[in-house]
């Protein structure tokens, strides 16, 4: 290792400690109170599902609430509480986007006999899922709900440390070889209630209100120093052709543990990208738009235009072909989506390395600093690896997961992007 490579490693590795301790020395129930996070701070606050809640329904109340997941209970009936302390409610797990897409693809399997001969045809997809979208909406939440969530009893916050919220919750160990990846923990009260649900996007904006003032700070090093860029991690980089039906590229979401993949086009260009919470939008008679190729998905559920969308969407009245009746469907789910859909994409400064696309999607330079800015709440929070001279062609993408583990470990896990 060379001088200046050593020094670089001595400088991380310091800075490492005194974030760690930082985080060993702050207690959970501080993180509650500092003003730089943003919780619930009474259980009403909390938006929460019933057991017997449908899909359908459960969608429309994330979308309504500008969240990815909430909570799911089920009640118990007051003539068979044994006594008055037992719970009225008992939390079950929480819904999200990926519980969703796992109730697509399950009933599609189920109820499909012919998928390999339809050959990624948009018409097939559309026909099929229009044909089994009300039972889809149907499916009652207790069947579907997944784990992406750990629970701690209130009381235990106040002996619980920012370090094991996030090592032993968020990350699931220190093994190299760690899977539980989680994106949220469920504070609960002795009643069974739900009084505050921490995420990572919470202690990432502790982490930018007081790492950045460390005088080496994450901010301090690039992206390549940090380990992003790896070819372990190309390796394992998800990312799907524009053209391919939306349903198909939540198959490979769901394959390969992901939350999100990037969309790119023939040249292997970023032009949007795909996450779990983009299913939000949809209501109980659209999910027959997931036939769509996903570039066009992504435009009708975000208001933007890519050449295929325009296309159909411009030229219906000269080209019979885009004049079928599930088009005619999609432009009214346009219509509808355009009504509810809430501005949440912001303008970021291309400089430095960083580029805001009109899609919403964020690329930066490999060799770039890292900045807690770029990532907020009103995005998916993706961020798109690129290098210097092909500003548009991403093989790497930063998560919270990653800020996660660049935080305590003082570099990213440079394998398979699991369960991000």
């Amino acid at each position: 290792m060379s001088t200046e490579a050593a020094r670089a490693a001595d400088t991380m590795s310091n800075e490492r400690t005194a974030r760690v301790l930082l985080m060993k020395n702050t207690l959970v129930t501080e993180l509650l109170k500092d003003a730089s996070v943003v919780l619930a701070s009474h259980p009403s606050s909390v938006v929460v599902l019933q057991h017997n809640d449908t899909v359908g329904d459960a969608l429309a109340v994330l979308e309504r609430n500008n969240i990815l997941s909430a909570p799911v209970v089920i009640s118990t009936d007051m003539l068979e509480r044994s006594s008055a302390d037992e719970p009225v409610e008992t939390l079950i797990g929480f819904f999200d986007g990926m519980d969703a897409v796992r109730v697509i693809l399950d009933v599609v399997r189920a109820n499909t006999t012919s998928e390999e001969e339809c050959g990624g045809k948009m018409l097939f997809w559309m026909r099929e899922i229009e044909r089994l979208e009300g039972q889809i909406a149907d499916v009652p939440l207790i069947k579907c709900l997944g784990h992406d969530a750990d629970l701690m009893y209130t009381p235990n916050a106040s002996s619980t440390t920012v370090y094991n919220l996030v090592v032993e919750g968020f990350l699931g160990g220190k093994s190299e070889e760690r899977t539980s990846i989680i994106h949220r923990v469920a504070l609960f009260e002795a009643t069974g209630e739900v009084s505050h649900i921490i995420s990572q996007t919470d202690v990432m904006r502790w982490l930018r209100a007081r790492d950045r003032h460390l005088s080496h700070s994450l901010e301090h090093f690039t992206l390549r120093e940090l380990g992003f860029g790896s070819e372990e991690r190309a390796a394992h980089f998800v990312k799907v052709d524009a053209r391919v039906p939306t349903i198909e590229c939540f198959r490979t979401m769901a394959r390969e543990r992901v939350s999100g993949v990037a969309i790119t086009d023939s040249a292997g260009c970023i032009i949007a990208d795909l996450t779990a919470s983009d299913l939000r939008m949809l209501t109980r008679n659209h999910f027959s738009v997931l036939g769509l190729a996903v570039a066009e998905f992504v435009a009708l559920s975000h208001g933007t235009s890519f050449a295929g969308y325009a296309a159909w969407h411009e030229s219906a009245q000269t080209h019979k072909h885009y004049s079928d009746a599930f088009f005619e469907k999609a432009r009214a789910a346009r219509d509808q989506f355009q009504d509810k859909r809430l501005e949440r994409v912001r303008d970021i400064d291309a400089s430095g390395g960083v580029r805001a696309h009109p899609s919403g999607v964020t690329t930066v330079d490999i060799d770039a600093r890292f900045s807690y800015d770029w990532f907020h709440k009103e995005t998916k929070q993706r961020v798109y690896v690129v290098g210097k001279y092909a500003i548009d062609t991403p093989f790497d993408v930063i998560t919270l997961t990653d800020i996660m583990e660049c935080a305590v470990f003082g570099h990213v896990h440079k394998g398979k992007h699991r369960c991000r």
